[in-house]
């Protein structure tokens, strides 16, 4: 009998350890009320799970969210206050279960992609022989319109330009290229009225390399070296890894005209480092001279330099010359002829910049014949003597530091600079400028002020104005400035008033039209002065 109860007792504790465990009731009390929910203070560490009831009074709401010590409910037509008690009813050691869904048989994906096709069943390539070149090569064109007029009451000036940029690729499968810059022009007045030169030519060269550095360089050649302008001659170069160096020689054109001359002649040599480094560093020097009717001119040498790196960007130059003992000008031996370095930074709508420079006169017997003496020095009066002599030590100097910042409907920009001249007299002068803007859809509202101060005259002035947006091609914009003027030998102020009306039109993509019109009245002068420009690229 002890063994039958035995076996008795242990199929009810089997029994019963198999049933699920009793339901508990919690109290759980509302602890905040937001946004059609309220939060209770009773979690998953409590039984709370997902889906458990609680009932406020005759309500029963479901649990939706649940953390460690606190649950979510949604609370839909029911009001309850902060405070308020709940009964849950919760089984100890239950957790939530999700049901996966169920996965989609292998067979719902069958043609689900179309076959991949093949290149060559769409490719249609045209047979070209062997050892035969293509087409003769590529052309680029730019035509550059430029006009300017000025007029008062007493007379009136104007000036035009239609200048043809153009490459010719001569070869496709060789960098050699014919490249033309060439202008048509017209003064009524001006530093060329008398020259009446109709046609001023840049560049006529044929290349073998690449048009900003080519190998070698034949004819007109817009550039020499990186410190010298227009040569008729010739330019050599060799690469040697990061090192070029290059020769150079040739006739010097005419520095007012552009007509070609035999009375100057220019040679020189170039070293140029450049890397990809982490700053890509350029240094260029060039080591040249010049002749003059035969006989030795000028004798310089000029260092160039640059490097950037992020928003860092450096420049910098020199040049020095060497001059004869019985030079014309009273110059030493040798003299700095320039100098100048500038250091900006650049970085999403954020930018500082400083320049400084120092310059002297051009001098060289080429310049002399074809220019005014007081072009070349300061002429001091001697007494007793009808002509005057160059006094030596011409100097300009001068530094700027600007700054500006750009938001997605603003920006302000700000540049002031100083300058220092150094002729019969030292003098100084300086200047500053603020321009803000304010952005309102394809409307845009302007203002800034400017003042200086020179030898023989000073100025405020202020501008404000408005843009418009009037389409994807045009844009129109109208200022009006009054200024302060205020000369050294009158007795009052000045006051100016002048009104600017700038268009841009872009007529195609490859052509675009500006126009500037500026009408200044006052006591100082009554003046209308219009500028235009049209670039057209019929060949890219």
């Amino acid at each position: 009998m002890t063994r039958a109860l035995n076996r008795t007792m242990i199929v009810t504790l089997v029994i019963a350890s198999a049933r699920p465990a009793a339901a508990d009731h919690l109290t759980v009390t509302v602890v905040d009320v937001a946004g059609g929910m309220a939060y209770v203070d009773k979690g998953s560490k409590d039984g709370v799970v997902r889906g458990t009831r609680i009932t406020f009074g005759k309500a029963v709401l479901v649990t939706v969210e649940v953390t460690e010590t606190s649950a979510v409910v949604e609370l839909g037509t029911l009001n309850l206050a902060i405070g308020a008690k709940g009964t849950a009813v919760v089984t100890p050691g239950a957790s939530e279960l999700k049901v996966l869904p169920k996965p989609r048989p292998p067979e719902a994906f069958r043609d689900q992609w179309p076959a991949a096709e093949m290149p060559s069943a769409t490719q249609d390539p045209k047979l070209v022989a062997l050892g035969a070149g293509g087409p003769r090569g590529r052309t680029s064109v730019t035509v550059i319109g430029r006009g300017f007029a000025a007029a008062d009451k007493d007379r009136y000036d104007a000036a035009g330009e239609a200048r043809l940029i153009a490459s010719f690729k001569l070869m496709t499968e060789r960098p050699l290229a014919a490249d033309v810059d060439v202008a048509g022009r017209a003064y009524r007045e001006g530093a060329n009225s008398k020259e009446r030169v109709p046609l001023f030519v840049r560049a006529a060269q044929i290349r073998y390399g690449d048009a900003n550095n080519p190998r070698v360089a034949l004819g007109r050649l817009r550039y020499a070296a990186s410190s010298i302008g227009m040569l008729d001659g010739v330019r050599a170069a060799a690469h040697l890894s990061r090192i070029e160096l290059a020769a150079f020689g040739g006739l010097v054109p005419d520095p007012v005209s552009g007509k070609p001359e035999t009375s100057a002649s220019r040679f020189g040599v170039e070293a140029v480092f450049d890397d990809d480094s982490r700053w890509r560093p350029r240094v260029a020097v060039t080591a040249y001279g010049s002749t003059w009717e035969g006989e030795l001119d000028e004798k310089r040498l000029a260092v160039s330099a640059s490097a950037n790196h992020g928003a860092l960007w450096l420049d910098g130059w020199g040049e020095a010359q060497a001059f004869s003992s019985d030079n014309p000008w009273n110059a030493k031996s040798v003299e700095v002829t320039g100098a100048g370095a500038t250091a900006s930074w650049r970085d999403r709508g954020k930018h500082v910049a400083a320049d400084i420079t120092y310059l002297r006169p051009e001098r060289s017997l080429r310049l002399a014949a074809a220019l005014p003496p007081e072009w070349l020095c300061t002429q001091q009066p001697q007494i007793g003597a009808v002509s005057e002599e160059c006094t030596g030590g011409d100097s300009w100097a001068s530094g700027s530091l600007s700054a500006g910042m750009r938001g997605a409907r603003w920006s302000v920009d700000a540049i002031g600079a100083i300058g220092r001249t150094n002729g019969v007299e030292i003098t100084y002068d300086t200047s500053g400028f603020l321009l803000g803007e304010v952005r309102f859809g394809p409307q845009r509202l302007f203002a800034g002020a400017s003042a200086g101060r020179a030898s023989f005259a000073r100025w405020t002035a202020g501008q404000i104005g408005m843009g418009f947006v009037m389409s994807r091609r045009l844009d129109i914009a109208a200022s009006y400035r009054p200024e302060l003027l205020d000369y050294v030998a009158a007795t009052e102020p000045m006051l100016m008033h002048a009104a600017v009306l700038d268009l841009h039109y872009a007529a195609t993509a490859n052509l675009d039209l500006a126009v500037s019109a500026v009408g200044t009245t006052g006591a100082d002068r009554d003046v209308l002065a219009i500028l235009s420009t049209i670039i057209w690229r019929p060949i890219q």
